[in-house]
């Protein structure tokens, strides 16, 4: 153990440490693009039916309806009721799509 080098400021040798390390790791973060779309999520099987649900008047003008729809919980899945949303600009609600690969849903 070294307790002092003559001319060496210690703080300085434990900051410039520390900074050549966090470099070192963050040089060492690689970041690829996959290849096709996500994996997504196996669920157990295809969602039932949509269910029927009335549409009650807008509660603000310029609102958009959300229709309702099955969202997997990671064991079953559970209805999500339609609703009124004030839309940004831009942005557009899309359903969310189970669909079947390779034998299983995602």
């Amino acid at each position: 153990m070294v307790s002092s080098l003559p001319g060496c400021d210690m703080g300085k040798l434990s900051i410039a440490i520390i900074a050549v390390t966090s470099a070192a790791l963050v040089a060492g973060c690689v970041v690829e693009a996959g290849i096709g779309p996500a994996p997504g999520v196996a669920v157990s099987g295809p969602p039932p039916a949509p269910m029927e649900e009335g549409r009650p008047a807008p509660a603000a003008p310029g609102s958009a309806w959300v229709s309702g729809y099955w969202h997997w919980t990671g064991m079953q899945y559970t209805w999500i009721p339609g609703h009124w949303e004030r839309p940004h600009p831009g942005q557009q609600w899309r359903t969310p799509k189970y669909s079947m690969r390779d034998g299983a849903y995602y």
